[in-house]
């Protein structure tokens, strides 16, 4: 198939770019300001300190692509593919992501404040227009934001799963409905933000100022607010939305009796969403049990019985797993973030008919997409488990059998 005239101009900018980084005769800095360049492929290439301000590079492939210190100021990325590219430190004040994937991208530095611009027609000015930064609906998963500055800018829906951005500035930002599932907010400025319907599951918000912020619906059930600044946050309704009360002891015993004889008596736990911080969970067979989005940050479930239990984007940050049987478990989503999983069972389930013998089948322990950095796996058995797009970041698997194991996709930083 052949190159649109686009991908054409791009290439040849590209490659004289590249001899102007190498000190090339010939060499010159890209500059492709206000330039239409479109869907193009750039993936893997040096555009660092380029200039592509007001460019258009909608639907644009730039995986694991430099653009450090680039000027992308109004550029317009929407629905472009960032993946893995490191963005270090660019000006992309007023610049477009809607849309756009920019998992595992390094923004440390960034600037996306709001930028002014300059509209002109027959020579005459029009006035100037503050355009924001936006980032509506983009996948942010995994990032590295540290001290990047996103004053104003529109976050509305964006997954931010994992994602770091610890000192970062976000005063009077939009990030309502987004996913800050296991997000390091560590020192972040928050001043005025919007995080209405906002997750935050797992987020670590150590010393994090969100003075004035509205965040209604919001549930920070769990998590440590202890040094958060929250004087004149908004939430309406309240902090955590009241929910029936149940006997979390009750149910386990109902349970228990459950499993005793195999359904023919008690009742299936089912604890989705609940709160079970910090809990003594010991040696407790909850095979099959459903605890999705439940919190068990910090519980002690070493020893327990969690074959088959679905514990979907569940919260498990700092939990002791030592020696649990979690063959089977789904574990998707979830946060593990320094759990300890010494000498875990994550095998596969070997499914049984309805006589009681093997299917032949085999039901894997689930943790795609799961946030495992800095959990240990030492002398655990992952025969088989799938890791698809889980985050391993300095997780620890010191003498764990991985045989078989499906790590597709799988993210660690440094």
């Amino acid at each position: 198939m052949s190159k649109t005239a686009q991908q054409l101009n791009f290439e040849a900018a590209m490659t004289v770019h590249l001899a102007y980084l190498m000190g090339k005769p010939g060499g010159k800095r890209m500059d492709a300001r206000n330039e239409e360049f479109g869907a193009v492929d750039g993936r893997g290439r040096n555009l660092s300190a380029a200039v592509l301000s007001g460019a258009n590079l909608i639907g644009a492939v730039m995986q694991d692509c430099d653009l450090s210190m680039a000027d992308l100021f109004a550029a317009d990325f929407s629905f472009s593919d960032l993946s893995g590219s490191n963005m270090r430190r660019v000006d992309a004040r007023g610049g477009r992501f809607d849309g756009a994937l920019l998992r595992d991208a390094d923004l440390r530095g960034a600037d996306f404040r709001p930028g002014q611009t300059v509209q002109w027609s027959d020579g005459s000015s029009k006035g100037n227009n503050e355009r924001t930064a936006s980032f509506r609906d983009a996948n942010l998963d995994n990032a590295e934001l540290k001290g990047a500055n996103l004053e104003k800018a529109d976050l509305t829906g964006a997954s931010l799963r994992g994602t770091k951005l610890a000192d970062a500035e976000m005063g009077a930002c939009v990030l309502a409905n987004a996913d800050l599932t296991g997000a390091n907010l560590e020192g972040a400025k928050l001043k005025d933000a919007i995080l209405d319907g906002a997750k935050l599951q797992g987020a670590v918000l150590l010393g994090c100022d969100l003075r004035g912020a509205r965040m209604r619906g919001v549930i920070l059930d769990g998590l440590d607010l202890k040094t958060a600044n929250l004087e004149g946050a908004n939430f309406d309704p309240p902090l955590v939305p009241p929910a029936p009360q149940i006997d979390v002891r009750a149910v386990l015993a109902q349970h228990k009796a459950w499993i005793a004889t195999n359904g023919a008596q008690g009742q299936r736990a089912v604890l989705d969403d609940r709160d079970l911080s910090g809990m003594d969970l010991r040696g407790l067979d909850l095979s099959a049990a459903s605890l999705n989005r439940a919190n068990l940050a910090r519980s002690d479930l070493s020893r327990a019985l969690l074959r088959l239990t679905s514990l979907v984007q569940a919260n498990l940050t700092d939990a002791n797993l030592t020696l649990a049987d979690m063959a089977g478990a789904v574990l998707t989503g979830a946060v593990l973030r320094r759990a300890d999983l010494t000498q875990a069972r994550l095998t596969a389930v070997d499914l049984k008919d309805a006589s009681g013998n093997s299917s032949g089948r085999k039901f894997p322990a689930n943790l795609s997409n799961a946030i495992l950095s800095h959990a240990k796996f030492d002398k655990a058995n992952l025969t088989g488990a799938v890791l698809r797009g889980a985050d391993i970041t300095r997780a620890s698997f010191v003498d764990a059998t991985t045989e078989g194991m499906d790590l597709t996709g799988i993210r660690k930083l440094n």
